[in-house]
This record gives C-alpha cells, structure tokens and sequence, in this order.
C-alpha cells in the first residue's frame, strides 16, 4: 500500500512534467533556439546556417559574367584559389590564358603570355563574350588572378543601375585619358549596353584602331578599354557608398586598412584616397594583389564565419552613390 501511493504520485509528477513541457515546446517556450535541421543553409555549404534569399534574387535579376586573366603557370596557385572561392559565384566565369587545355571555363589565347599582349587577351575575352552570352548576362566584370572579388556586393552596386543603358564602373585613375580609366586589378565591370557598343564599333568597325592591333603594346588593357569606352561616350558611373567610401580597391586590404598605399595612387585617383578605419565601404567589391592564402583566408572569414546577432536588414535604404563621375 505504501509503495503503490509513492508509485501513483511518481506517475502524476511525470505526466504533469510532460503535459508543462509539451505546452512550452510548442506554444509558450521562450528560447531563441529552434531545431538546426528547420534553420535555412548556405546553398554551397550545408553546414553554414545563412538565409541566401536576398542574393539569390539578385543572382537570378542581375546576371553576372567574369573574365579572368591568368596564365598556366598559376593554374595550381592563383587561378586555383579563384576558381575555389569568388568566382563560382559569378552567373558564370571564365579564366583567359594561353594554353593547350580545353575545358568550358577557359578561353584560349594565341597570344603570348606577357604584359605585352594584355589587351589583347582581354579584347579576345570580350568578343568571346559578345558573340557567346549576350542574351543571358546583364555585366561584364573583367579581373585578374590575384583580385579577392565579393560578388554579392558588386551585384548590390549593379542593382542601382540599367545594364540597357551604356555604363562603366570601378575604381578611377585619373591619368591618362581625359576621363580617366577604371583599375584594371581592382576590376571594372561593363554593361551589356557598352559591350555592344564596344566590340560590335570599336573591334570590329575599327573605330578604336589602337584596340585591334596584333603586334605587342605597353599601353595596359585598363587603359585602351577605357580609351575605346571614352570614344563611344558610355559614361563612368560612380561606385563609392554615401559615407565616400571605395567600393572597388586597387591594393591589398592591409594596405588601404593599415597604410602604407604607394603615393602614386594619391596623385593618380579620381578622388581622395582613405586609408584606415575608413578606407572601404561595408559593401566592398574588390582588392588587388590579394595572395591565394589571403583569398582563401578572406573567402573564409566572409561565408564561414558570422557574428551572433547582427544580421542586415532586407531593406536597407539608399546606401550607394548613384549617377555619373563627372568628368
């Protein structure tokens, strides 16, 4: 008798522990803690727990194609530390070199592999890209082997602008040209508009002859695109956010963070150049002369790793300058 009452009032405590626990579980819990398997994951890495909606919606609205200089001889270092991080972001990717391989993501050069033909490659590039994808890309975002590009924020930048309408976009050297020229090491990105414009009047009507010559050049590709867009009037259009900050960077990120930028680039650059906390903008795109371990190290840092309990918000208002450099 008296182990049954002990055993019956067990049996109550139990039920009304589990009768508590199931009204908490699903009406009044107060944890922020939730089942990871009903979390949204990163759609390249299922253990990064991230909701994508937002960029996958400019993924799909503003399309994305990038040209990428390199050569053979960095396939296992630089080429391949691209390949691995930023690029595969891109609505497609192309690596430009000379070589024998053939794979679907490289174009073949037949020019040597020397600055020298440069802007011949990049030229090549462009037409391969004009005769090939006109109808499925919005930009044309042309880099090098040793740039850290976060797609992600050059479409944010993008989504600001028509790529119906003629555009150039990237970080401004002020030399040269009565316009000046995008960095080509920080990367430059041409609308689909300009494209056109581009190869279709400046190649092949040979309206910009010093584009379509053969024989070796030290004029850089950033300069002879720049020269052929100034021609043909396709406007440069700005890329710092509303606090002034760079957005395209044609340093390392220690050297614009930390100081030490060559005092050329501060005679050379269309405005001011920043360096420390304020160097670059919360949206930036690029960085220049980035090392396959410090691109890997970024990638990581960037899409592996998040703060607790600061998340942008989906609406996030006017946060980039928009409109043309003015000359």
């Amino acid at each position: 008798m008296f182990r049954s009452k002990y055993w019956l009032r067990g049996l109550f405590l139990l039920l009304i522990s589990g009768i508590v626990f199931l009204f908490l579980s699903l009406f009044g819990s107060s944890s922020n803690f939730v089942s990871y398997r009903s979390l949204s994951f990163s759609k390249t890495d299922e253990t990064v727990i991230m909701d994508e909606s937002v960029a996958i919606d400019l993924y799909n609205s503003v399309r994305v194609i990038c040209i990428i200089l390199t050569m053979e001889k960095n396939l296992a270092t630089k080429t391949s530390a691209v390949n691995n991080t930023w690029a595969k972001r891109c609505n497609k990717h192309y690596f430009i070199m000379t070589t024998d391989l053939h794979t679907p993501d490289i174009i073949n050069s037949e020019y040597p592999d020397n600055r020298s033909y440069l802007m011949h490659k990049i030229r090549s590039a462009f037409e391969f890209v004009h005769d090939n994808h006109m109808d499925d890309i919005d930009w044309v975002f042309k880099a090098d082997d040793d740039t850290y590009a976060i797609i992600e924020n050059l479409r944010f930048l993008l989504s600001h602008y028509d790529a119906k309408k003629p555009g150039y976009i990237g970080f401004i050297f002020d030399k040269f040209i009565n316009n000046g020229f995008m960095s080509g090491g920080a990367g430059y990105v041409i609308s689909r508009h300009s494209l056109r414009q581009l190869v279709q009047s400046g190649i092949r009507e040979n309206t910009c002859p010093f584009l379509t010559q053969n024989t070796s050049t030290h004029l850089g590709e950033d300069r002879a695109i720049a020269q052929c867009l100034e021609i043909h009037n396709v406007p440069r259009l700005k890329s710092r956010d509303v606090f002034g900050r760079d957005t395209f960077h044609p340093y390392p990120v220690e050297l614009h963070f930390f100081g030490g930028l060559p005092g050329t680039l501060f005679t050379w650059c269309k405005e001011p150049a920043v360096e420390g906390r304020n160097c670059c903008s919360q949206f930036a795109i690029s960085f220049h002369y980035t090392n396959p371990r410090s691109i890997l190290l970024m990638d990581h840092l960037l899409y592996k790793t998040s703060v607790y309990g600061r998340t942008l918000p989906k609406q996030i208002g006017r946060l980039m300058q928009v409109g043309q450099n003015r000359p």
